[in-house]
């Protein structure tokens, strides 16, 4: 009995303790009709970041780090998937436009389900055009802007910077022959293994199988191109953007993987142009520095946050 009694108050003990800081709680957010996969960790009181992934992998990029946050600096952290990515809905094109235009409105949508009004922003690839859409919506609710790997300026965008280049010209006049290449890739791809395995950027077996998963979904690699195509869009904006990143004086923190050969390192630079007081961080590391080095990424965001704190509220 007296043992009975002691492994009772054990398992008492253990249900009253609050679960570990470090821990995200995750969920779908009804948002337009859609149900957009979220995860969230920390005090909604505190200084909130709002993580926006990149192309083609989800908010599962930002674990770790999201969890680093949270339990050590004290930040509400939250991240969702697009549509079509990571555990979202993906509905066919013909009942959800892909464009840029539309996942900003989607995310915009979802904060405003989940009540978050302030927040800094922390963007890499495809979610830099998300971001600065959002920034420019509601410059009032941006606290601070993180950049890592993404670009709002042709300095670390070479393949795009020839007008008459595949991608300018793709954006320009739709090529079929582009489309069909993009989707053979998709097709090719298999369950990560062994002897099936190619890891340039370091995303990791999970991150890699989920993506594949999610874009080998029926109707969603022509969704993902519509997606591409759409993209000289944001070319089309950077100007615009850059003017609004010059007129906003938050608080800028820009890190890039310098391994990253797609977006290189003259695109981390670049944003000294139009935020002379940007904090610039060049690591050894992958487009998805977040998966490669997620231990770095999480002491430059949160001395970062630290140091601005009472901007942030």
């Amino acid at each position: 009995m007296r043992l009975l009694a002691c492994l009772s108050l054990l398992l008492m003990c253990a249900l009253a303790q609050p679960a570990s800081a470090s821990s995200l709680h995750e969920g779908w957010q009804s948002v337009d009709g859609l149900n957009i996969f979220y995860r969230e960790g920390g005090d909604p009181k505190d200084p909130t970041v709002v993580f926006l992934h990149g192309n083609p992998l989800s908010s599962l990029m930002y674990v770790k780090v999201m969890e680093s946050l949270a339990t050590a600096r004290h930040v509400h952290v939250i991240a969702m998937d697009y549509p079509s990515f990571g555990y979202s809905d993906a509905p066919a094109p013909a009942a959800y436009t892909y464009t840029f235009d539309h996942l900003a409105q989607t995310v915009d949508d979802f904060l405003k389900a989940r009540g978050i009004t302030r927040y800094s922003l922390y963007m890499q690839d495809y979610g830099v055009p998300v971001g600065f859409r959002l920034m420019t919506l509601h410059p009032e609710a941006i606290a601070a802007v993180m950049v890592q790997n993404g670009v709002i300026h042709l300095d670390g965008f070479p393949s795009a910077q020839d007008p008459q280049g595949e991608l300018r010209q793709h954006w320009e006049h739709r090529n079929p022959a582009v489309d069909r290449r993009r989707a053979a890739y998709v097709r090719s791809l298999g369950y990560p293994n062994a002897s099936h395995w190619d890891d340039e950027d370091h995303a990791g077996p999970d991150a890699t199988l989920q993506m594949i998963a999610a874009i080998q979904r029926p109707g969603i690699i022509e969704a993902r191109n519509d997606l591409w195509f759409n993209y000289g869009s944001n070319v089309q904006r950077y100007p615009h953007w850059q003017a609004l990143l010059r007129r906003l004086q938050v608080p800028v923190l820009v890190l890039w993987g310098n391994r990253d050969g797609f977006f290189t390192t003259p695109g981390a630079w670049a944003y000294k142009k139009d935020a002379p007081q940007a904090e610039i961080h060049i690591l050894d590391s992958t487009h998805f520095a977040t998966l490669d080095a997620p231990d770095a990424v999480s002491g430059f965001v949160g001395d970062f946050l630290a140091r601005h704190r009472p901007a942030l509220q």
